[in-house]
């Protein structure tokens, strides 16, 4: 039985929504073209995918993505005119149109639709021409909901970047004074509350929507609902880790209580100054104007088939020829495809795939299911897991354990690893039995690598979780520099691809802060704050802050040992804690309360 976990996710969604393949890939690409996405037949185009993923209402950010080059050139050339937009590099912005509309691939929709877009947003934001801006919007809306109306959004399907084009195309009405649309207010939010079924999706379309609604309300000077506004948009973002456009959001929420409330305004001040800070020390731009609606938000995983083949192939130690042979393909087939000018097609992947023993596909999830509410659920676990709440993570882990089928390797690989983890966590084996069964389960995966040759390879983030952890139990065991060894080869691995680094952030931000702890605790102090340096700009530059907050705490502390002088960093922890604060970090909070009064006699919070 073939393995096409994508396309069997897709379809059982989609049934249980009751979503016809028509409606759902509407105005994206064709339904015959959906029907072999979902039986596997072809490699899926990732726009397409994308689309389709943001139109059942989940997210991306839950499958690892192997990219051919050129794919992959699409998505950062994106990123790259993006980054241009956000610092107002109109030449640069146009430069990399240019480019992008030469390309064959502008002919479909989502690519014709995203030049549009981006068009768009020069119009609005170079020109100040706001009714041609609104023109270029609706019209790239258009490009794939040909005959969308506001006043019946319910009876349309709509993802993410949809929803994005549609608040875009109201903030341009809203420009031009056009107010009456906030009569529809509660029904876009019931509509994003109802179409984007994944908390990290509805995180970045519910804060924007929240934002325009807050600017319509201070326009007509309801103070009320602004801030009622604003302060949603602001949890929405924090309780799911996320920084993007939160500079706006605290900026908002202190001219909306500065003259209105004023203890509000003391408390929300502290919490800004001390996120504030902390961008200008690493240098990273604290913007309060309007936020960008435009920018999606994405922590994709992303590898490379060129760079996969590659690095199996050297592993099993066999030459292109030899593989060129053995599944009878030329041989400069091969290389073209190493060297990432070939995309392989669907029956040379599989060929390669099965020769090399590679058991991924194009698209994988952590865990092999048909129903996405078990990747939920699987996040919840994970979370649970972060704020150290094992017992209520094993609780729901039992139940997803249940309903997993053993017949993929990585659902293997999940349980063996999740079984040891929770039995050492509550004290059932010793770290030395947690070693031994983790290295088991990497191995379900990565049978022909030794741990010790990570650095030949980008591991997938179960596999990176793994690693981290059989790190975490050498140093239970006091083996604290053979722990550091592994996880320095695991980041060597990811920083000798072609792959932007951030596009590996949720391995890399566990393996940064460790070393961060190991070196510290081995006294090598100047070790330890580089790499909590290198955590904070990761987590920074990926608009992440669930673990900044701790982060920060780990280098105050650092440098006190470093220097033997605590008396200097007062404010500093003082500092760390807003952060917490801020992300909602309970725990952590309460620690520090407490040993920041053990330290200087002092309450924290003043």
């Amino acid at each position: 039985m073939k393995k096409d976990s994508i396309g069997k996710l897709i379809h059982y969604e989609r049934n249980k929504n009751k979503i016809s393949q028509q409606e759902l890939c509407s105005g994206v690409c064709s339904v015959s073209a959906l029907q072999r996405l979902e039986s596997g037949e072809r490699l899926p185009d990732f726009f397409v995918l994308e689309r389709i993923i943001e139109r059942l209402g989940k997210s991306i950010n839950k499958i690892e993505f192997l990219y051919s080059e050129a794919d992959y050139e699409i998505y950062y050339l994106r990123e790259v005119i993006e980054k241009a937009l956000e610092q107002k590099k109109y030449s640069e912005v146009e430069h990399a149109l240019r480019y992008y509309e030469s390309r064959t691939e502008v002919k479909e929709p989502l690519h014709r639709q995203y030049v549009c877009k981006i068009r768009a947003v020069i119009m609005a934001h170079k020109e100040r021409k706001h009714e041609e801006a609104e023109e270029l919007f609706e019209k790239a809306l258009k490009e794939t909901v040909s005959d969308f109306s506001l006043s019946n959004i319910d009876n349309f399907l709509m993802g993410e970047e949809e929803v994005l084009l549609l608040l875009l195309w109201i903030q341009e009405k809203i420009e031009r004074d056009e107010h009456s649309f906030l009569l529809e207010g509660s029904r876009l939010l019931h509509y994003i509350e109802r179409v984007c079924k994944d908390e990290e999706v509805k995180a970045n379309v519910y804060c924007k929507a929240a934002w325009i609604l807050g600017t319509v309300s201070i326009k007509q000077k309801n103070w009320l609902d602004a801030l009622w506004y604003t302060l949603q948009g602001e949890k929405i973002l924090t309780e799911n880790g996320l920084l993007m456009h939160l500079p706006q959001f605290l900026d908002r929420i202190l001219d909306l209580t500065e003259k209105r409330d004023v203890s509000t305004y003391v408390e929300w001040k502290k919490q800004t100054e001390a996120l504030k800070q902390l961008y200008e020390e690493y240098g990273e731009v604290w913007k309060t104007e309007s936020i960008e609606l435009w920018k999606k938000y994405r922590q994709l995983e992303i590898y490379l088939v060129s760079e996969l083949f590659e690095q199996e192939r050297k592993i099993l130690k066999q030459s292109q020829e030899k593989l060129a042979d053995a599944i009878e393909l030329d041989q400069k087939t091969i290389s073209r495809i190493e060297s990432g000018r070939y995309k392989p097609k669907r029956g040379t992947f599989r060929k390669m795939r099965e020769y090399l023993q590679i058991d991924r596909d194009i698209c994988v999830t952590r865990i092999i299911v048909e129903d996405y509410n078990l990747l939920e659920l699987e996040r919840n676990i994970a979370k649970l897991n972060h704020y150290r709440r094992e017992r209520e993570a094993e609780v729901l882990y039992k139940e997803l354990k249940s309903k997993l089928s053993m017949e993929w390797r990585e659902n293997q690989q999940y349980i063996k690893y999740m079984d040891v983890l929770f039995a050492n966590q509550l004290g059932r084996v010793s770290a030395e039995e947690a070693i031994k069964s983790c290295i088991e389960a990497f191995r379900v995966t990565r049978e022909n690598l030794d741990i010790n040759q990570i650095e030949q390879v980008l591991l997938g983030r179960m596999e990176a979780a793994i690693i981290n952890y059989i790190a975490k139990c050498y140093d239970k065991i006091g083996e604290k520099e053979k722990a550091i060894e592994l996880l320095e080869k695991a980041v060597r691995g990811y920083q000798n691809s072609k792959v932007d680094i951030k596009y590996h952030y949720v391995a890399l931000a566990l393996i940064y802060e460790h070393l961060a702890i190991n070196y510290e605790e081995c006294d090598k102090f100047e070790e330890a704050i580089s790499w909590c340096d290198k955590a904070i700009r990761l987590d920074l530059s990926c608009k992440r802050g669930i673990g900044m907050g701790f982060i920060l705490e780990q280098k105050i502390y650092t440098i006190d040992r470093m220097s033997g002088d605590r008396s200097s960093s007062k404010d500093k922890y003082k500092q760390a804690y807003q952060i917490l604060k801020l992300m909602r970090k309970e725990r952590q909070m309460k620690s520090l309360q407490k040993i920041f009064y053990e330290w200087y006699e002092d309450v924290i919070d003043i």
